[in-house]
């Protein structure tokens, strides 16, 4: 295998809106995003393509983004200084399971509200709320989230596999909502509890994206995995993190803290094998 960079799953919130601005629940509400967004995105895919070259354009693959408005606003900001050969050779993938998590009754409520709501339900009264945990009335629980989430790492993570075999150079981009890339980014990490996919809803076939099989492939997921508090990580509007790989190595998921930096493939030093005597 050649020295091609180690494949990294780029992940990208969407800039501001009314609701993120406010700090209202945004899930379904397909809200567009504000002036200073647009504005905000822009300067972002200037910086990391034009300015600095955090990221090189050749390298993108695919894009996987949530259908909502305000992504795929973002996703065209942000692409915005690459040319137009270059935006033709990315497939953009739209994937019904990016959404936001479905809030429910909590829907445009702030955080005071929900927990005011709470309480007049009788609900809580051994401990404090947690979305990661708790889930949402007439929402989504966390297992829901959990599973389509871990699909959509499954069919990146395969999709990185593959390009590596053939010694192509892989950065997939995601962009999508802030609960939702935080969730993303702890299973990812390996984080939560795992579940086999034995009951009804885990085992049930969803084809949630707009590509073909011959695009994307369709991975069938054995076990999945979800969060039961709350990963600790941090993601503005309009935030970009870095997920990769530990050692060249599909099976060894990584954060990448360097962020969207990159070094040339001959200087990672992840790329050194790990010597069996170490162990």
């Amino acid at each position: 295998m050649g020295h091609s960079p180690t494949p990294r799953c780029i992940i990208v919130r969407h800039g501001q809106t009314e609701w993120s601005k406010s700090g209202q629940y945004t899930g379904l509400t397909d809200l567009p995003l504000t002036e200073y967004g647009r504005g905000q995105m822009i300067r972002t895919g200037e910086s990391i393509f034009s300015n600095n070259r955090f990221i090189n354009p050749d390298h993108i693959t695919y894009v996987f983004t949530s259908p909502r408005t305000r992504a795929k606003e973002t996703i065209d900001l942000v692409l915005k200084p690459l040319t137009d050969e270059q935006r033709s050779k990315i497939r953009v993938v739209v994937d019904n399971d990016l959404r936001e998590w479905e809030y429910g009754d909590y829907e445009g409520l702030l955080t005071p509200e929900i927990i005011k709501l709470r309480k007049s339900r009788g609900l809580d009264q051994a401990r404090p709320w947690n979305i990661w945990r708790d889930g949402c009335e007439n929402g989504e629980t966390t297992e829901e989230v959990g599973l389509r989430l871990s699909r959509v790492i499954a069919r990146i993570q395969n999709l990185h596999r593959k390009h590596q075999e053939e010694g192509r150079a892989s950065d997939i981009m995601v962009f999508a909502h802030g609960h939702t890339l935080r969730y993303f980014s702890a299973l990812w990490m390996g984080l939560g509890e795992q579940l086999p996919c034995i009951t009804g809803f885990s085992k049930e076939k969803v084809k949630s994206y707009d590509a073909d099989e011959s695009e994307v492939p369709y991975v069938e997921i054995t076990k999945y995995r979800h969060l039961v508090d709350n990963p600790y990580f941090l993601l503005d509007a309009g935030g970009i993190g870095v997920l990769s790989y530990a050692h060249h190595n599909i099976d060894e998921p990584a954060l990448d803290l360097a962020g969207a930096f990159i070094s040339p493939p001959e200087e990672e030093s992840q790329h050194a094998p790990v010597p069996k005597n170490n162990y």
